[in-house]
């Protein structure tokens, strides 16, 4: 916390700012005082993303969202006014340090604050899912720390913020650290999600390292869909077990919100005579909460100053030299710790509201715990535990979406990109992202999108595009005016739902996806193959796990997919099954295929071999559908050459185009599908995903930090999109 700058403002709408609490990508963030006299936390926008009209209407749209969520451990939004010359947001003011923080000053919690902990985050995620909404960017630096539990923040901003100039510069959606595997290949997205996203938080309050290490965000990412959490550090029990089953790789293993509250309500828990927190975490929060009451004793003196409501000279607050409780002032005017003070004002009504049971904050439910609450005004009922009815993937606020020609129109790109892909006439670029969208990328501009935003999406050839939702599956032409089959248990033609993974084969016959029986999403997984014309389904065939990858080749004959395990992290390897009968001709077992993609013009697949990571000899390989068998070999890649991500055939089928990670290479990856040697080193790199226009004069990839280049047939920059 740090006194107002010169060129701070005093005031922001009807709040008197007293301090300033931090800066970031998205603007300022102040400690206000509302004309009532609470206090709270004010984000005012930065001048770039004021004058993004974009940005304003995703802001107002999830402010609107936010302001719903209304819980013990979710901050409130009090107050906002997007339409302001700088938009600005304030919610309740925590004074506490965020998870991040504690545990890097403080060390690892115990496992009586690690039990408070998972319990108050499943309080917050029932209260956030019950409004029918998701977080989708649960970490330690969005989890403050308080007497009352820990407190949920920024899940009202985190998809207002995509898109914008944040995005261009670096920032992503989501956490690799923290994302779920369906995060990261962007199906099935679920409140599920943010589950495994809570247990990599609570991971690392037990030891201090996210779940799946540290690195580049790729090779996180790897190892976040293949790999196994460290849970070496949460104490042995009942806890871990819970984590555990949070990290299947399957959402539909995971337990929900109210689920993991009732599996930790019975436990002793800590009492709240002695708080919840270590204690280097209380004097962390006696410090934050001395440096708000200096900043509240300087308010004060400026409203005796300059009138009874403090706002008559508009001069710049002079800081008392009050000493922060915990710390003695040294020469210099530094503090250090370690000084007797006196205990700030809500530590010292501890006793008093926890010897009332009317006033009593009970985490778990049942009287399991009960901590003191922060005065911090009505944050009302918790919503909901559970999951919530209506479709994840739909907007709750209710507001007006964007559409073709539409001034202003609102889209979210940036973050994780799923899939690329051109039309017919290769004027029009498709992107499914955090939002399925169509953009002229000549011009730079969003010309559509198709809403609702899916849980899951395929761009096929020449602009066709299949989405799946949690009841129904539905196949637009080209734009989203344009729906040509919409189907699925919500009309009542099919007993299942829950649908993910889908394919859309090139001619837009057929559509494939996967389902589960009832709509349950934790029942057993099907793939069903359905005729778009009668809107029926032809074939079901019964999985082992969930796909995480599938494919129609090119006649529409065969469909290949990747599964994994429901269970476990366990991969299952890839299989080759007839689109007529649901026969499976072909199982490349566990190691192969991890990256693979099928040539637009035969039954040819290029796939990575047992073990494939882009380390060794014949790590890449051509395979004859047909017979199953190996054909061509892909030239091994030195260490010049950067790690592979992911493969591609070009339009014409004649190359295998390498998707990157990034590293220290000076060099991406290209082969003739033919001879398998090496033909092209291309500049920039390439990573995931790759689009190529039908006459091979443009190529659509993406950066490291996320933004989408076209380039021509020489891997020239020509523009790119953000």
């Amino acid at each position: 916390m740090q006194p107002l700058a010169s060129d701070d403002p005093q005031s922001i709408g009807p709040h008197r700012l007293l301090a300033r609490l931090g800066a970031g990508g998205m603007g300022k963030v102040y400690l206000a005082r509302t004309p009532d006299g609470h206090l709270c936390a004010l984000k005012a926008v930065k001048e770039d993303l004021a004058h993004d009209a974009q940005f304003r209407a995703r802001f107002a749209r999830e402010i609107r969202a936010a302001q719903r969520v209304r819980g013990p451990f979710t901050p409130a939004v009090v107050d906002a006014d997007p339409d302001a010359p700088e938009p600005w947001m304030a919610t309740e003011y925590v004074p506490g340090p965020t998870l991040k923080e504690a545990v890097r000053d403080g060390g690892p919690f115990p496992e009586p604050s690690l039990l408070v902990l998972t319990l108050g985050l499943a309080r917050a995620l029932a209260t956030i899912h019950g409004a029918g909404l998701m977080h989708r960017d649960l970490k330690p630096s969005n989890i403050l720390l308080s007497p009352r539990g820990p407190q949920v923040i920024d899940f009202g901003i985190a998809r207002a913020v995509e898109g914008t100039v944040l995005t261009r510069t670096g920032q992503t959606f989501g956490t690799p650290a923290y994302s779920s595997p369906e995060q990261v290949v962007g199906q099935n997205i679920s409140p599920r999600s943010d589950l495994f996203s809570m247990a990599g938080a609570v991971v690392f309050a037990a030891g201090g390292e996210p779940p799946f290490g540290a690195g580049p965000p790729a090779r996180v990412l790897r190892r976040v869909m293949s790999g196994r959490p460290n849970l070496d550090a949460v104490p042995e029990g009942v806890l871990r077990d819970l984590l555990a089953r949070c990290f299947a790789k399957d959402p539909a293993h995971r337990p929900g919100a109210e689920e993991v509250r009732a599996a930790l309500a019975d436990l002793p828990l800590p009492s709240a005579e002695h708080g919840w927190l270590p204690a280097p975490v209380t004097e962390q929060i006696d410090r934050h909460a001395g440096r708000t009451r200096r900043a509240e004793e300087a308010d004060l003196t400026t409203a005796d100053m300059s009138g009874a409501d403090g706002f008559g000279t508009g001069s710049t607050p002079v800081w008392p030299s009050t000493t922060v409780p915990g710390e003695a002032t040294a020469p210099g005017g530094d503090t250090v710790p370690g000084s007797a003070a006196p205990r700030p004002w809500w530590r010292r009504r501890t006793a008093v509201v926890t010897a009332s049971a009317a006033a009593a904050l009970v985490i778990a439910g049942g009287g399991a715990l009960a901590l003191t609450t922060l005065p911090l005004g009505s944050a009302g009922e918790p919503g909901a535990g559970g999951e919530p009815s209506a479709d994840p993937a739909a907007d709750p606020s209710g507001a007006p979406q964007g559409g073709e020609g539409e001034e202003g129109l609102s889209v979210d790109l940036g973050g994780f990109t799923f899939d690329l892909g051109f039309s017919a006439d290769g004027e029009t670029l498709y992107v499914y992202g955090s939002e399925l969208s169509a953009w002229d990328w000549r011009e730079g501009v969003p010309v559509d999108v198709f809403e609702p935003s899916p849980l899951g999406a395929a761009i096929g050839r020449d602009g066709l595009i299949v989405a799946s939702y949690v009841d129904h599956v539905r196949v637009w032409g080209g734009d989203s005016g344009n729906i040509t089959a919409h189907f699925g248990s919500a009309h009542e033609n099919d007993d299942r739902g829950y649908y993910q993974t889908p394919a859309i084969s090139d001619d837009g016959a057929k559509v494939a996806a996967t389902t589960a029986e009832d709509g349950h999403p934790g029942n057993d997984h099907v793939l069903q193959v359905w005729d778009v014309e009668s809107e029926t389904p032809e074939v079901e065939i019964p999985l082992e796990g969930v796909l995480y990858a599938l494919e129609f080749t090119a006649d529409g004959s065969l469909l290949v997919g990747r599964e994994s395990a429901s269970d476990s992290n366990d991969d299952l390897g890839v299989s080759v099954w007839d689109a007529a009968t649901g026969e499976r001709l072909h199982r490349f077992p566990e190691g192969y295929g991890r990256h693979f993609d099928l040539s637009p013009e035969d039954r040819t697949m290029v796939m990575s071999a047992a073990g494939g990571e882009g380390a060794g000899p014949r790590d890449y390989e051509l395979v004859d559908l047909d017979t199953g068998e190996p054909t061509v070999p892909l030239a091994a890649l030195d260490e010049d050459h950067a790690p592979v991500a992911g493969v591609y055939f070009s339009a014409d089928g004649d190359r295998v185009y390498a998707a990157t990670d990034g590293g220290a290479a000076s060099a991406g990856s290209v082969w003739d599908a033919r001879t398998g040697e090496l033909v092209v080193e291309s500049e920039p790199l390439l990573h995931e995903p790759l689009a190529e226009q039908d006459d091979g004069e443009h190529l659509a990839t993406m950066t490291s930090d996320s933004r989408i280049l076209i380039l021509d047939s020489g891997f020239g920059v020509v523009t790119e999109l953000n």
